[in-house]
């Protein structure tokens, strides 16, 4: 018997997500408080804190003094399913919110060494899905649940050859963890399918920034794909919890690589703009594949997505020593190329941000951030099909996102 079981970028993700996701596709951008108070506008070219071993290992040279940095981002997402002629099945509800709420880490250290290096270290979640609906909901032959971790650790270094000139350069070691679940037509009653996989994957991140004046910082930053081979087991139970099928799976998937653009001017003593553009290569992401030693859940599923752009724009303003102030506004292109791409693991499409973030400096050696965003985004519609059962109707969905950050300085 063959299932054709994958029905989305199921193998990527990382522990604490929903299907109105964060960044493009699949893709975690929640790495910075203080980068979440401005719609993570400027990243790249920021330097405000450690957080930068993510979004430019460069930006290592511009901290003073060795820190660590702890933060917690609290995801609130809602996605919510609407029925409009689902043929098959034609029974079932609509899912309920598939979306669940989260808590996401990130963890930093950096350490200047002298006035020309400087090295860090950062662990973080890069990638990441959580969907979840109830087992007899309309569109459970294409999805039940799906949750992927990935947890990424990132050594780095960086060096100033120049007054001007910063570059950085960091590995990455990336753990990725799958549970795929969905349901399937066995003639007179529905089997479970349930998938388990896992993975280590290796690649690398570098930068560079430019003081093209004593205001003005340019900054262009670059994350490599990571390829990974996910290996695990795809089991197959009836109503009754019998094994019906037990079976090793793998499957290839390159999470893709990102590069960024990005721009920090100091207008006066008081406030500062930044800017960037982000293209993230979705184009990798052209169809899903897994193998089974028995053939069970073997299965390919075109997915054909896009490159996607980020744009962002934000600005600080210090108010005095203790307290910092800050905003942004993103738009966050989708990766999937039209309704009939779009799935029910990920009814990903257009977003559109805004943010505002505060530091306050409780001390000499502690530093509190927080930041808040909402993201916008129109209902997207779906017409997903499998040739025998469809799905058709669109989502209400929107996100709400919440950091908090400490800071020791050492």
């Amino acid at each position: 018997m063959k299932l054709n079981i994958l029905k989305a970028p199921t193998f990527l993700l990382l522990g604490t997500m929903s299907s109105a996701s964060f960044g493009a596709g699949f893709a975690i951008i929640e790495q910075s408080v203080t980068g979440l108070g401005r719609a993570f506008a400027g990243s790249a070219a920021s330097a405000e804190d450690a957080s930068t071993i993510y979004f430019n290992p460069a930006g290592l040279m511009y901290l003073k003094q060795a820190e660590m940095d702890l933060a917690i981002n609290y995801i609130a997402p809602n996605s919510e399913f609407n029925n409009d002629g689902t043929s098959s099945p034609s029974n079932g509800g609509e899912g309920g919110d598939a979306a669940k709420n989260a808590v996401v880490p990130n963890f930093y250290y950096a350490k200047p060494l002298n006035d020309k290096v400087a090295i860090g270290f950062g662990i973080t979640a890069p990638f990441g899905l959580v969907t979840e609906y109830n087992e007899k909901w309309v569109g459970r032959y294409f999805a039940v649940k799906s949750d992927l971790k990935t947890i990424n650790f990132n050594p780095s270094i960086a060096y100033k050859p120049t007054d001007k000139l910063s570059i950085g350069f960091g590995v990455s070691a990336e753990y990725i963890d799958l549970t795929l679940v969905q349901m399937t037509n066995l003639g007179t009653s529905d089997g479970k399918v349930k998938l388990e996989a896992d993975d280590w994957g290796y690649g690398y991140n570098l930068g560079m920034m430019y003081q093209a004046t004593p205001d003005t910082r340019l900054a262009l930053a670059y994350r490599s794909k990571i390829s990974h081979t996910l290996k695990g087991d795809g089991t197959l139970t009836a109503v009754n919890g019998s094994v019906l099928a037990d079976e090793n799976i793998h499957g290839d998937v390159d999470l893709p690589e990102t590069i960024s653009l990005a721009i920090h001017h100091q207008i006066n003593s008081k406030w500062s703009v930044l800017a960037d553009a982000t293209m993230t290569r979705w184009s990798r992401f052209q169809e899903l594949a897994i193998e089974s030693d028995g053939g069970t859940f073997t299965s390919t599923k075109p997915e054909d997505w896009e490159n996607s752009m980020r744009y962002g724009l934000g600005v600080n303003y210090r108010y005095n020593d203790k307290w910092q102030f800050r905003s942004g506004i993103a738009y966050d292109e989708t990766a999937v190329p039209g309704i009939k791409r779009r799935t029910a693991r990920i009814p990903d499409i257009d977003r559109k941000w805004i943010a505002i973030g505060a530091t306050y400096n409780y001390s000499d050696n502690l530093i509190i951030d927080a930041g808040y965003a909402h993201l916008f985004a129109n209902n997207p519609s779906i017409k997903e099909s499998d040739g025998t059962n469809s799905l058709n109707g669109d989502y209400d969905v929107s996100v709400d996102l919440l950091g908090v950050q400490l800071r020791w300085l050492m």
